[in-house]
């Protein structure tokens, strides 16, 4: 089995769990959705960035990277400016 494969039943198992978590512990559809939203998104990048790794350039994939990381550190930083705060 090649790594590319390996790692895309990696995150599948990873996804389709946190689905039934999601449906199973969150009880109001509201939550359920945003939730699921999020999930699909992580799963979005995960594949890409899987795909990107195996048959895009290395530098591509260290940029997409380095972008994900800048974007994670303005969420945490500027999180109450974006979706308020206490």
């Amino acid at each position: 089995m090649k790594t590319q494969t390996l790692l895309y039943y990696i995150g599948a198992f990873i996804f389709v769990g946190l689905s039934v978590l999601t449906l199973l512990q969150l009880h109001e559809a509201k939550y359920q959705i945003e939730a699921g939203g999020f999930i699909i998104i992580a799963a979005l990048i995960y594949y890409g960035m899987v795909t990107l790794y195996f048959k895009g350039s290395r530098r591509t994939f260290i940029m997409a990277n380095a972008c994900l990381a800048v974007i994670a550190l303005c969420g945490i930083f500027f999180n109450s400016l974006l979706f308020g705060g206490h």
